[in-house]
């Protein structure tokens, strides 16, 4: 079975009840799972989370379901098959209203000789009750095929995207868009492509004024860097504009010739009020030799209704493996967006959810952590829901600590309208409210100076780590990580790799207070 990431108690208050926030960990055990979609299902805060799972000892893929209810406890749980003898995953899922939804997956089918024909599937479940009430199939034989988004239409019927190619690898992937009625039935089914010698992805969509439809996402191609001598594979955002039925209209490459010794990633687009669209993806950046490394980048865009570029505004995290997975639009008029990054490139990703306004300002960012520092392990938030008290709620995957599992697991936060699991964790970011003295919470950074990275302990017997956040001495923040109280960190590196030489404020949180200080970056 291929194991494609996605490249990606929940609740809000009762009337006088105090919100619950929690991290939350599901292990459907002896898999590798990770959740890609979360929706609130009633008014009793509960919630529904899907996504998949691969077995440790055969490899085979099964869609994951559970449920939780506003403290974060699990309601029930369970893994399914999308029909006999078809393995499949859940990527991505369309809440119907009530307590409804259309799972989006996609299945491998034996064929014979150990040959699969790999899917797509949609089923239609009860969020409530688990209950499945039927499954359609789509794709051709010998074809590879994904979905990866999957929304409600407004005359009640569905429309997806993701990527198709012949699966005997005689021919490159193209953009997949399909439209069905609200039983599954197919209306149409379109595929896109730039190149015929390149591969293409799309994420994300979403529906035009004119009636017409934006495909974003991204193409992949063998070539050469502006002033690369080796060949090395090369990416470049796609933007497909479409009519009502899926036509062909136009279509943009990003980034300009220019820049093209960066790889740009689109994953998420989303609708401004003025006409405008906002786009949210990677930059990537290749360090020394082409095609050895890389460094990424959150990347963010304005681009008006014709595809062209109005504003932009990158990220700085220097590590591989720092990406967005969703764009949201947020009730107060900005955007919020998940994924996850690298604070070095010796540990594995992290979860992080930012918000970020229209005119591309990040308002705040927050990291949250789950397994020991030195782990070289992956964590991530593949989708979020803002809640009614204007929170959130994230799921995606973690590795420990439960004590009772070393596998992957689905995981799930609950955090408040500042991205806090635990309320107050947004420090002052102004240099001039800082203390003058260094709360005794017993607090040590080396080494000091620093040519790069330093490890941040706490010496209390007891203490855990609760949030350190970096500034620079003008008061813009560097960084921001949260870290889980049950996951019991204790010490953290500090990362001024990609920073000017200068000091830095280091404000720290813990389970015994918070407390401050500085380092200097030779």
């Amino acid at each position: 079975m291929r194991i494609f990431l996605i490249l990606a108690a929940l609740t809000f208050s009762k009337v006088g009840a105090a919100q619950v926030y929690f991290n939350t960990q599901i292990d459907w055990e002896q898999y590798f799972e990770y959740l890609t979609f979360i929706a609130l299902v009633n008014s009793d805060g509960d919630l529904f989370v899907t996504g998949g799972a691969v077995n440790l000892s055969s490899t085979d893929g099964v869609t994951i379901l559970a449920s939780l209810n506003a403290e974060g406890d699990v309601k029930w749980q369970k893994k399914f098959l999308p029909a006999p003898n078809l393995f499949g995953q859940t990527y991505h899922m369309a809440k119907l209203p009530g307590p409804y939804g259309i799972l989006l997956g996609n299945y491998e089918k034996p064929i014979g000789n150990g040959n699969y024909d790999d899917q797509i599937f949609l089923t239609k479940i009860n969020l409530e009750t688990s209950d499945t009430l039927w499954t359609k199939e789509f794709g051709y034989s010998n074809y590879y095929e994904q979905g990866w988004t999957i929304k409600p239409t407004t005359n009640g019927g569905l429309a997806l995207c993701g990527t198709t190619f012949l699966g005997n690898n005689t021919a490159h992937s193209k953009m997949l868009f399909l439209k069905t009625d609200s039983v599954g039935t197919l209306i149409f089914r379109k595929e896109y492509s730039t190149n015929l010698d390149n591969n293409h992805y799309a994420l994300s969509f979403l529906k035009t004024d004119d009636g017409g439809y934006l495909l974003y996402g991204y193409r992949g191609y063998w070539g050469h860097y502006l002033g690369a001598i080796l060949e090395t594979y090369m990416y470049d955002m796609v933007l497909v504009k479409t009519d009502a039925e899926g036509n062909q209209e136009w279509v943009k490459t990003y980034p300009p010739w220019e820049w093209k010794h960066i790889g740009f990633f689109g994953f998420d687009i989303q609708p401004l009020g003025n006409g405008d669209f906002l786009i949210a993806g990677l930059k990537a950046y290749r360090i020394g030799l082409p095609g050895i490394s890389t460094e990424s980048k959150y990347f963010f865009a304005r681009i008006n209704s014709d595809g062209e570029f109005v504003d932009s505004a990158t990220i700085n995290k220097g590590h591989q493996g720092t990406r967005v997975n969703r764009l949201k639009p947020s009730s107060d008029g900005n955007f919020w967006a998940i994924g996850a990054e690298k604070d070095s490139q010796y540990l594995g990703q992290t979860g992080v959810i930012l918000k970020i306004t229209p005119g591309l300002e990040v308002l705040w960012k927050r990291e949250y952590r789950v397994s020991p520092p030195e782990s070289v392990i992956h964590e991530m938030f593949y989708e979020g829901v803002e809640m009614p008290d204007h929170g959130f709620a994230l799921c995606g995957t973690a590795f420990g600590p439960l004590e009772d599992s070393t596998y992957q697991n689905g995981w799930v936060i609950r955090v408040d309208s500042l991205g806090c699991l635990e309320p107050g964790c947004q420090l002052s970011s102004a240099i001039e409210d800082l203390p003058a003295a260094e709360q005794d919470i017993g607090i040590t950074l080396s080494p000091n100076p620093t040519s790069g990275q330093a490890r941040l302990a706490l010496t209390h017997e007891g203490a855990v780590l609760l949030g350190v956040r970096v500034l620079d001495m003008q008061g813009r923040v560097v960084s921001d990580m949260q870290f889980l109280r049950s996951a019991g960190w204790r010490e953290c590196m500090v990362d001024l790799g990609g920073e000017p030489a200068g000091a830095y404020v280091v404000q720290v949180r813990s389970s015994e207070g918070w407390g401050v200080k500085k380092i200097v970056k030779q």
